[in-house]
């Protein structure tokens, strides 16, 4: 497949070539053009627009990539390749780097490569990929190009110039930008679907596993557990008082959450359309036409679902609150409000299984119970919150919340064994249970199948 790239410089056509063999890559140097947008994806497409009226009909490229240092403010930014002034020149551009930083303790850096398409259609698309790191005090090895020989990959003691060709590009922002040009366009060599030990195959269709990233499908079984807990409570007091619990209503809610969850989601990604440009959104893969669409849905689906199976008043004061919880979280990114969501799901699942399900008590009142169990998940969801900073920059840091986000099914599957051995004449504590199971078992699975789709 040709992949018509407006570049003249060899080194980046040679990595590309390495980053993407199934492509015939077709150099063609937009000379005359002017750079001179104020950022990467601005000058990407200025590039790819002159070659695409020349190639009509065929799939073009360019990219713009620098470095980022955050002492100097985020220069050299769009003036990496010519730092020092004109002409371009790599040995005075790495000089005045390491003199710009003489003395500066925070050397924190990041590489940015931002592609620009042009499909067959002319339609157009923004892809980005970055790589966090440091600038070294000196420069080291001979490989790469540019700053190469100063940036220090995070997790890695070694420069861009003294990895193999396959080591950085495994690593490095233009190998994970193009890996998202592969995704977009199908290489003829991408390879077939990843298998999990269970059998289960991973979805390859590019606009499949957009969708599945906007929404972090990986996260979506933590979501039915906050129900689970808080239907317990409730279900505790009402079995003491001789009551029935209904479990469709508490189906309903547990459905009713995941679509509140969902359109927090698309809704946080597009209040983040400017910042966060590595989401299925701002990246191109998802329509805003499409994603507007979706997000109405999932409001609705959450409406509909608590009218269709008849949910109690207190659980829409509850759904209510968590719906202006999430608008303000994504609005504000105040870590306490993320928190305030998951306490407020708890209280949905309290609100779901009996009406009232308050007024019995068996030793500790039954809002004391909940407000217990609401405050740990709020804090805990806080902290994660607040830890999750610049997780976009630190692909480990990425995977850490991650890990800590999913680790809160462990928390309620843990709550829902306590209420079961606790208190084992209410029968309907072992449904509880198994259904906490079965959302740990989902969330393990989803990890194994999915590792492509962002978990945070």
């Amino acid at each position: 497949m040709k992949l018509f790239v407006a570049t003249h410089n060899q080194h980046k056509i040679r990595e590309i070539s390495q980053i993407l063999p199934g492509f015939e890559i077709v150099p063609d140097d937009p000379e005359g053009i002017e750079e001179n947008a104020p950022d990467f994806a601005g000058n990407a497409l200025i590039k790819v627009r002159a070659i695409a009226e020349k190639h009509k009909g065929e799939w073009c490229m360019a990219d713009d990539s620098g470095l980022e240092v955050k002492a100097l403010g985020g220069a050299p930014g769009v003036h990496s390749a010519r730092y020092a002034g004109e002409p371009s020149n790599t040995p005075a551009n790495n000089a005045l780097l390491l003199k710009n930083l003489e003395g500066v303790k925070d050397r924190s850096a990041r590489f940015t490569c931002c592609c620009a398409l042009v499909d067959p259609s002319g339609e157009e698309l923004v892809v980005h990929g970055h790589c966090p790191g440091h600038i070294a005090e000196k420069a080291a090895g001979v490989e790469g190009f540019g700053y190469d020989p100063l940036f220090i990959p995070n997790g890695y003691d070694k420069s861009f110039a003294e990895l193999s060709a396959d080591e950085k590009n495994a690593i490095s922002h233009r190998g994970r930008a193009l890996e998202k040009v592969r995704e977009i366009v199908g290489a003829p060599d991408v390879p077939a679907p990843s298998t999990s030990a269970e059998g289960a195959q991973a979805p390859s269709t590019p606009r499949l596993m957009a969708w599945l990233k906007l929404f972090r499908v990986v996260n979506l079984p933590t979501v039915p557990g906050d129900v689970l807990v808080g239907a317990a409570i409730a279900i505790i007091f009402v079995a003491r008082a001789g009551g029935e619990p209904d479990f469709v209503k508490v189906l309903g809610a547990a459905l009713a959450s995941v679509f509140l969850y969902m359109f927090g989601l698309v809704d946080n990604d597009f209040v983040g359309m400017k910042t966060d440009k590595d989401r299925p959104i701002p990246n191109g893969e998802i329509s805003i036409g499409a994603a507007r669409v979706a997000r109405m849905f999932c409001w609705g689906a959450a409406i509909v679902v608590g009218a269709m199976v008849g949910l109690y008043p207190l659980w829409w004061v509850g759904a209510f609150l968590l719906f202006v919880s999430i608008e303000l979280y994504n609005r504000t990114k105040w870590s306490p409000l993320m928190g305030l969501c998951r306490g407020l799901n708890l209280l949905c699942g309290f609100a779901a299984p009996c009406f009232p399900p308050i007024g019995h008590s068996f030793g500790l009142d039954a809002l004391e119970y909940l407000a217990v169990f609401a405050a740990v998940w709020t804090i805990y969801i806080w902290a994660v919150t607040w830890y999750s900073s610049g997780e976009e920059e630190d692909p480990e840091k990425k995977r850490r919340v991650g890990a800590l986000v999913g680790g809160i099914v462990y928390l309620q599957l843990t709550a829902l064994l306590i209420f079961t051995l606790m208190f084992p004449q209410v029968a309907a504590m072992r449904p509880l249970l198994i259904a906490g199971a079965v959302m740990l078992i989902f969330l393990r699975l989803f990890k194994t199948v999915l590792p492509k789709v962002s978990t945070s």
